[in-house]
């Protein structure tokens, strides 16, 4: 009998395994303990005017952040393909190598950047677009409203379709509805409502949309928001084959007979005499144990074929 098996190769399985998670909040002090955060990217260049939000920003508006600073990040991220081309205004839409593609007045692009587009489908620069197969990234010159989802909620990404948002604005029972079409696209009833970034857990509204942090869109406590979150675990399997000559004796004290001075039961050493297991230990290479396998109830094994314990193991 060996007291110790090896594995081999063939013996341990690593498979992903997706998960998913729903959440959702009431008020915004529940989004607030959650991590989630508002923040507002301002364009400084232009005149505050254009942008009313830039001078009243409420408390639960994050200014850890600068405003100017994020505003020329989520543009460089999300939308460098989808404003006026400052060089000529162009209105050509080019590829990577910057030869045009296609004529389009709707979209003046750069296209040299990634954007993190969440859908191959035709996207313009208008607001105002509508189309059977195209959706509107529509970028505001003035500044944005963004709301920030920390990762260790949302996990690898959002799962789209499952992003919803209402909140109520600073006039009493006027309420916002926003929600994903699952192609990173915001929809409030028929109204564009901007983007959302399903693997960066980020949604941006344009400074236009009615639920602007000047209409108190984050200072509400009269706000709900849910959405389910996606995170890809890994499940070890490790396949323990005890074959009909292997462990077939047990040091379970119970088989010695305390009569007769620690002799074993005579059914012990019969040829008929097969152990059950309750236990697997693991062990590495210096037999030193890592960790143990309990199993619901004792399995014996068998004399004629083998016997094979799957153990599976998350991480």
């Amino acid at each position: 009998m060996s007291a110790f098996k090896q594995f081999l190769s063939t013996d341990v399985i690593v498979a992903p395994l997706v998960v998913n998670k729903s959440f959702s909040f009431e008020g915004t002090a529940s989004l607030i303990n959650a991590g989630i955060i508002g923040l507002a990217g301002i364009n400084y260049n232009i005149s505050s005017s254009n942008f009313i939000a830039s001078a009243s920003l409420n408390s639960n508006i994050s200014s850890s952040i600068s405003q100017g600073g994020l505003y020329n990040s989520v543009k460089q991220l999300y939308y460098t393909n989808y404003i006026p081309n400052p060089i000529s205004g162009s209105p050509y839409i080019t590829n990577f190598n910057n030869q045009v593609v296609e004529d389009d007045s709707l979209t003046n692009v750069y296209s040299r950047f990634y954007n993190y587009e969440s859908t191959t489908l035709f996207q313009t620069n208008s607001f105002g677009y509508t189309s059977n197969y195209g959706f509107s990234r529509y970028f505001d010159l003035s500044g944005f409203v963004m709301l920030s989802i920390p990762r260790d909620l949302f996990g690898d990404y959002i799962n789209p379709n499952t992003f919803y948002i209402k909140t109520e604005g600073t006039t009493p029972g006027d309420f916002y509805t926003v929600t994903d079409n699952g192609e990173g696209i915001l929809i409030s009833g028929s109204q564009l409502a901007g983007i959302i970034n399903y693997s960066h857990g980020t949604i941006i509204f344009p400074s236009n949309f009615g639920p602007s942090i000047d209409d108190g869109f984050f200072q509400s406590n009269n706000i709900t928001c849910s959405f389910q979150s996606s995170r890809t675990i890994y499940e070890t399997q490790y396949k323990c084959t005890i074959r009909p000559e292997e462990f077939n004796f047990s040091l379970n004290p119970s088989l010695i007979s305390g009569s007769t001075e620690g002799t074993l039961y005579n059914f012990v050493t019969s040829s008929y005499f097969s152990p059950y297991v309750t236990t697997v230990g693991f062990y590495n290479e210096a037999q030193e144990l890592l960790m143990v396998a309990k199993l619901g109830q004792p399995l014996p094994t068998s004399t004629t074929t083998d016997t094979t314990i799957l153990v599976n193991i998350d991480k």
